[in-house]
Parts: structure tokens; C-alpha cells; sequence
């Protein structure tokens, strides 16, 4: 009988098409000069990111590794719900990094270990041995957490809430999104989009990965029909 496989905690894989430069909120210039300030070890220590679906949390916290990386700071990125499938006593590694950053944060809130953990994690950052960077959905002091010192830990910093996007924002994310994928989309195609289908990020992002799809495997530009095809959607 076999010993059973340890769950080992890894960074994820960084998406390089996001970084400073084009994300797009009516307060980036605030936002990204303190993540700047934090990477360079120039600002906060500590700076917590919260806001819904599609407010930008996981494109932050890639730009904050794309830009780090330029600069050559180590930064690592976790993933919190993926840590949930470890044990925190198997975590290891990220402290010999400059800034360690985790996305989806709350995932952890009611797990006792994994909050105990991150307690500490704050502490240390808080005696400077490394920068800690955090994105959840909900405000820190709204968690619903086990341990009372891991929920105000997380308040210690700087708190960042990212706006929702508004349709202006919405339309401009996904010219430059399709841009970086490596296709045009028209003034016609995203307002057919944004007539059509959902009008939040989130959900518009998932419908780009698409066309892009088919528009590479097909090599065709992405024009309505095109649009209709990929969403199995009916002329109307």
C-alpha cells in the first residue's frame, strides 16, 4: 500500500498580459502607485485589495508580479482557495521573497490552521521580512473568521476597495484586452456585446476568451455573425 501524495502548495503561473498599464478604474492612478511603492519597498508594508467580481483584484496582484519581476524583486503569488487543498504546515518557501501576495484571501476565513498561519504572516511582515499583498472580495472587518487576531491582522495596512466598472470602463477593458489576445474588436462589436449579454466585466471577459477562440481557430476577424457563432447565439 502506497504512502499517500502531499498536497504542496506552488505559486501560480502569472499571466503577463496584465500589468500596470492597462488596468483601467476611475481610481488606478491611487491604486497602482501604492502597489508600486509597496513592490519597490518605498511605501506600506502591508496593502489589502477588496472589491466584487471583475473590480480588477487578480489583474492587480499579476501587474504587481509583472512589475516586480522588471525591477528584480521576488515577488510570489498564491492562490488562497488552492491552499486550502494543503496543509499549512507544508507551506513553505515564500518567506525567502521580497513581497508574497494571495489572491482570494477569504477563502481561508473558518479554516482555524490556515487563519493562525496568515496571523503570523502578518506579523512577520509587520517586523520587515518581507511585503505582504492580499486581494478578497469583502472588507477585512466583515470576515467571518474563527480567530479575532487574524481578522484585525488584516486591517493593519492599507485598505484599497476597488470600484465596480461602469460601462465606459467595461468597453474600454475589452478593446485593450482583445488588443493584448491579439484581434480588434469594433466599435459595433462591443455594443452589440454589451446590448446582448451581461454587462459586467467578469462575465465579458469569459465571452472575449471565447472569440478569441474561434476567431484563431477559424482566422476570421471577430464581427457579429462571428460573435452569434462562438455563443451558439440565433440572429434576432
Amino acid at each position: 500500500m502506497g504512502w499517500p501524495i502531499k498536497q504542496i502548495a506552488l505559486p501560480i503561473s502569472l499571466d503577463r498580459q496584465f500589468s500596470f498599464d492597462n488596468f483601467i478604474c476611475g481610481q488606478a492612478e491611487l491604486i497602482v502607485a501604492n502597489l508600486k511603492s509597496l513592490v519597490l519597498g518605498e511605501g506600506e508594508s502591508q496593502v489589502g485589495l477588496w472589491g466584487g467580481s471583475g473590480s480588477g483584484k487578480t489583474h492587480l496582484l499579476n501587474a504587481s508580479a509583472d512589475f516586480a519581476r522588471k525591477h528584480g524583486v521576488v515577488l510570489q503569488i498564491y492562490d488562497a482557495a488552492q491552499l486550502l487543498q494543503c496543509d499549512p504546515g507544508e507551506f513553505d518557501g515564500y518567506d525567502r521573497c521580497d513581497v508574497l501576495a494571495v489572491d482570494n484571501l477569504d477563502a481561508i476565513a473558518g479554516n482555524p490552521g490556515w487563519e493562525t498561519f496568515f496571523y503570523r504572516v502578518v506579523n512577520r511582515c509587520r517586523d520587515g521580512d518581507y511585503r505582504f499583498i492580499f486581494a478578497m472580495t469583502d472588507r477585512p472587518e466583515d470576515l467571518q473568521t474563527c480567530l479575532d487576531d487574524f481578522r484585525s491582522r488584516l486591517q493593519w495596512g492599507l485598505l484599497l476597495q476597488l470600484p465596480g466598472s461602469g460601462d465606459k470602463e467595461i468597453r474600454e477593458i475589452l478593446r485593450r484586452r482583445a488588443g493584448l489576445l491579439g484581434f480588434e474588436l469594433s466599435d459595433e462589436v462591443i455594443a452589440y456585446l454589451m446590448t446582448h449579454y451581461a454587462r459586467n466585466l467578469a462575465s465579458q471577459m469569459s465571452i472575449l476568451q471565447r472569440l478569441d477562440g474561434i476567431s484563431l481557430s477559424q482566422q476570421r476577424r471577430v464581427t457579429i455573425p462571428l460573435v452569434k457563432q462562438a455563443l451558439l447565439d440565433r440572429p434576432e
